[in-house]
């Protein structure tokens, strides 16, 4: 992620996000690595829904079929997780899945949050002058 804001900001661009909403609510993200970005336009779909927008873009389907794998230790990313993100979108989209599954999901939820927080800040009442200025 640092090389990628240096080149951006060498250039005057923004990074984009790549993380989507399954990854994000089971913590499979690397704190200021891929979670880092200063827009993320996919976000909020879960897997399945990113995949149909790739389709409709039109990309190659051995892009689209390909599982999903961090390239870290040859297994999928559901093989590290033991759960599928299918079973992780129908947690997200009705509160429900494979007990097994489920049990996991709401286990990385709750130890993921960090994760899906802005950095908590010690705040004191302090004047700020640029606040008045701009």
């Amino acid at each position: 992620m640092a090389t990628l804001y240096g080149i951006a900001g060498s250039l005057g661009y923004l990074v984009i996000g790549t993380g989507n909403l399954c990854e994000a609510m089971v913590g499979y993200t690397t704190k200021w690595g891929d979670n880092s970005s200063d827009l993320n336009p996919i976000g909020n779909f879960t897997v399945d829904e990113v995949l149909e927008i790739g389709s409709v873009l039109g990309v190659p389907s051995k892009i689209l079929n390909k599982a999903p794998n961090d390239g870290l230790g040859g297994k999928t990313d559901e093989e590290k997780m033991g759960i599928k993100y299918k079973e992780i979108a129908e947690m997200i989209e009705t509160g429900n899945t494979e007990q097994h599954a489920k049990e996991e999901i709401i286990k990385r939820y709750k130890n993921s949050k960090h994760k899906r927080e802005v950095v908590p800040i010690y705040k004191f009442e302090r004047k700020n002058y640029l606040e008045e200025e701009c």
